[in-house]
């Protein structure tokens, strides 16, 4: 027993000690409620979704390098890079070398323009079988129907064989060798973690995309029916419905659908309806998805002990539901202090018709209970998903406009819902290539966008001892210029570009603009410390919105 304790303590010293020297490695890092990078720099990683769910398409993307040098030019320092276990793992315990390999060029990719990248561990609906995740040997539906309706996630909450593959997962019920096929999903990580180990532009590990509970969900609708949710809605849809069993039957319907969403365009009406799912969705993070956290931490921690571990919520979260998870702890009982909060964010309307009626009270509730579980945590906040607005018009604009200004107030990083082929081309590409700062030398006190009057401000207090600049994101159609933009205070002096030239590189004390890639007129500006840990301000007074819109 004693040497037992022994080598706990000591494998916990290992851990601490290789966290305290990530810094000095090159590798991102949690520092209290931070991420920082390899310089030390509170980092805010600000980038979108790279994944192919096809297993025809051998589960790669079609982005090239350009792609991602795309991504920078467009202010974006991070790629959530989704992987599929049918893709890695098509026999048990036979890993697919090809796939990884493709996986190791991706992250190689990115490398090279100076993007991070954190592994996506990607499932909706739990298996190929339904859409994608697991494969067919991991898929222990107990022969049960698998049912569909109008949105593809109805199937979470309808379809038995869904609800029974994610029952048999929390249960670890064996696969056809005999090792439970949760065991599994921890051995694959172990492998993943310890296969890039050494890679500093992996920034760390999200363990599985939006956790789903399983049969258990079918005890929620008793409870929602009976909760004051129920009779504020039939009150006030008096002549449509007569009693509260009547809202799960026109839930199902398009029409149906969008009336209910109407109705919770009412905060106090919506925060009821959220209220009434978090007794149940916080025992089964506190009973299962817990757990299976846990497990996979300590197996990843017997081979890394330097990456982040990027924590999701239950399904439910993602539109407000109160989060229970809770820290990971290191073997010996301490907490694990590479951990990282990671839910997401999506309005009611996501995936219907309706969805340029997303609703500011509703995304209030999200993200504002998203910011309050990170500081319950305290861990980084970083919202893995939000907006999907796949090909949709200026009618978005709206409400993806809202969202990133709550993560401005929460400092919180974020990836979008998906680099799909449409976004170069999207009305609301401005609203992803934002002004804002990646890397500041220091901590960050506040920074904000109006598009209303075009100003955007950015306060820090400066890093004495922290290497590299801070690194401002300035696009182009923001119309920054010598006359408009003050940096506070005013040396190091900044040397403007001259017109059709490139843009000066960063010098030692002197603040400079580099381009954000060749040619490009998007600019990111490097502010190196003054070395006085003083109060640091940065604005431009850029276009308003009326003149943008314009354009």
């Amino acid at each position: 027993m004693l040497s037992r304790c022994v080598l706990t303590l000591l494998s916990t010293c290992l851990l601490l000690a290789a966290t305290a020297t990530a810094e000095s490695e090159g590798f991102v890092h949690v520092s209290g409620m931070h991420f920082r990078d390899g310089a030390g720099r509170q980092l805010i990683p600000h980038g979108m979704a790279v994944i192919n769910k096809s297993k025809a398409e051998g589960y790669t993307s079609w982005h090239t390098e350009a792609d991602f040098e795309r991504m920078r030019d467009w202010g974006m320092n991070c790629i959530r890079l989704g992987i599929i276990w049918d893709g890695l793992e098509p026999e048990p315990g036979k890993y697919d070398e090809a796939y990884l390999k493709r996986i190791d060029a991706q992250i190689a990719m990115a490398k090279r323009q100076g993007l991070y990248v954190f592994l996506d561990m990607h499932q909706d609906l739990f298996s190929v079988q339904y859409s994608d995740g697991a494969p067919p040997w991991a898929t222990l539906s107990g022969g049960k129907q698998h049912l569909s309706g109008p949105v593809w996630s109805d199937s979470y909450l309808i379809s038995p064989a869904v609800q029974q593959s994610f029952d048999s997962f929390w249960a670890d019920a064996p696969a056809p060798d005999g090792i439970g096929i949760q065991e599994h999903y921890v051995r694959l990580w172990r492998m993943l973690a310890d296969r890039y180990k050494d890679e500093t532009a992996i920034l760390g590990f999200d363990l599985m995309n939006e956790p789903f509970m399983g049969s258990s969900v079918n005890t929620i609708n008793p409870v929602l029916l009976a909760s004051p949710f129920a009779a504020m809605a039939v009150a006030r849809l008096e002549g449509k419905v007569s009693q509260p069993e009547d809202l799960l039957a026109m839930w199902l319907t398009p029409e149906g659908r969008e009336t209910i969403m109407g109705l919770m365009e009412d905060k106090e009406l919506y925060a009821a309806f959220v209220d009434a799912h978090t007794e149940i969705c916080g025992a089964f993070e506190r009973e299962h998805l817990m757990p299976m956290f846990q497990r996979i931490a300590h197996a990843i921690r017997e081979v890394n002990p330097r990456h982040i571990l990027l924590l999701e919520t239950n399904y439910h979260a993602n539109m407000g539901v109160y989060s229970a998870i809770e820290p990971l702890k290191l073997k010996d009982g301490s907490r694990d202090p590479q951990v990282a909060y990671a839910p997401h964010a999506y309005d009611i309307v996501v995936d219907t018709p309706a969805l340029s009626k997303a609703n500011f009270g509703r995304l209030e509730v999200i993200l504002g209970r998203h910011g309050e579980t990170a500081q319950r945590l305290n861990m980084p906040l970083l919202i893995g998903e939000w907006g999907a607005f796949g090909d949709a018009g200026k009618g978005v604009l709206p409400g993806a406009e809202f969202v990133v200004r709550q993560f401005e107030r929460l400092q919180a990083g974020d990836t979008y819902w998906e680099y799909g082929k449409y976004v170069e081309n999207s009305a609301y590409l401005r609203v992803l290539q934002r002004p804002m700062p990646l890397a500041v030398c220091g901590t960050l006190t506040q920074y904000s966008f109006d598009p209303e009057t075009g100003r955007f401000e950015c306060d820090w207090i400066d890093g004495a001892e922290t290497a590299g600049p801070t690194r401002i994101y300035v696009p182009a159609w923001l119309g920054a210029d010598e006359t408009n933009t003050n940096l506070d205070p005013h040396v190091p002096r900044v040397t403007w570009p001259e017109p059709g030239k490139p843009a000066a590189t960063p010098a030692p004390g002197i603040a400079s603009m580099i381009r954000a890639v060749k040619d490009s007129k998007n600019l990111y500006w490097e502010i190196p410390s003054t070395g006085e840990g003083n109060k640091r301000g940065f604005v431009v007074k850029g276009k308003p919105e009326k003149k943008l819109q314009a354009q």
